[in-house]
């Protein structure tokens, strides 16, 4: 018989029973709004405070989905097209891949269509194209915003694709291949503001004392400068094919396979499942 586990008396008051809160719980586990906002947070965190992964202010801030709440149909078919992982959570408004963090602004000029971002397999860069040409947004233009592809809880850049189809839609009359600078440089505040440690290739994200918060949520945008020459941004087979390759290989990919996996199967089955996640086959 199988022993059932007990709780300890008495209980505390206003609380669950000890070991069952939610902080008591690895995220990947909870499959409610809970985990996409905890994970979109902790991610989209820089010095540490939440910021507009476009523009950089840390004030007004939404929790951004990719695919929308309501387009479940949508979400099994990526899964049944390998687009995002089978394991991945139900709902998209449960899966912090498919989100990020947005001022009111951004997030209301990305449900409009009026930009989309790209993934560079090439730099590993997500970037913004003002594919609208609306002048608000022309500042960002060919400039990356402040994801990290090596980040466990990364968009897959695979769902950029479908925002970017109807960006391209609502906007039939906009060249198909818009022009994007040569090289790819940061959003002028991740620069500016010290969030990018270009000796460590990654993102600061706990608190900095040289930069107050009040700076951060109120230094002025500069439009700054793309760098001269450019090139045209095509969507064609091939361009899908690199970055769907690039979204099977992150490590977001694997974490969350990882994660959607039940592992209480016998020690054999598991290191077959754990074979089978991480792709390994055998010479």
């Amino acid at each position: 018989m199988v022993v059932l586990s007990t709780i300890p008396l008495p209980l505390p008051p206003n609380a669950p029973p000890p070991g069952y809160g939610l902080e008591d719980r690895d995220m990947s586990v909870i499959s409610t709004t809970t985990a996409f906002k905890t994970g979109v947070d902790n991610r989209d965190k820089f010095l540490g405070l939440r910021r507009c992964v476009v523009c950089g202010i840390s004030m007004v801030l939404q929790h951004c989905h990719i695919i929308m709440d309501s387009e479940l149909e949508v979400w099994t078919d990526l899964k049944a097209r390998n687009w995002v992982p089978s394991e991945t959570k139900g709902y998209p408004r449960h899966e912090p891949r498919d989100g990020m963090l947005m001022c009111s602004n951004h997030h209301n000029a990305f449900d409009r269509y009026l930009f989309f971002i790209r993934y560079s397999p090439e730099t590993h860069k997500f970037v913004f194209v003002n594919y609208s040409g609306h002048p608000d947004l022309q500042q960002f233009h060919g400039k990356a915003i402040a994801l990290d592809i090596t980040q466990r809880y990364a968009p897959f850049p695979s769902l950029f694709i479908i925002h970017e189809w109807r960006v391209r839609g609502f906007h039939p009359f906009k060249p198909t291949q818009p022009t994007m600078p040569n090289e790819i440089a940061w959003q002028d505040w991740i620069i500016s503001d010290g969030v990018f440690d270009s000796a460590s290739g990654s993102f600061n994200r706990n608190p900095s004392s040289d930069i107050s918060s009040q700076q951060l949520q109120l230094q002025p945008m500069n439009a700054g400068e793309t760098s001269s020459g450019g090139h045209t941004l095509a969507l064609n087979a091939d361009v899908i094919a690199d970055i769907l390759a690039a979204t099977h290989a992150m490590p977001s990919w694997k974490a969350c396979q990882m994660e959607g996996t039940s592992w209480t199967g016998t020690a054999e089955e598991n290191i077959q499942k754990y074979v089978s996640s991480i792709r390994i086959e055998d010479r």
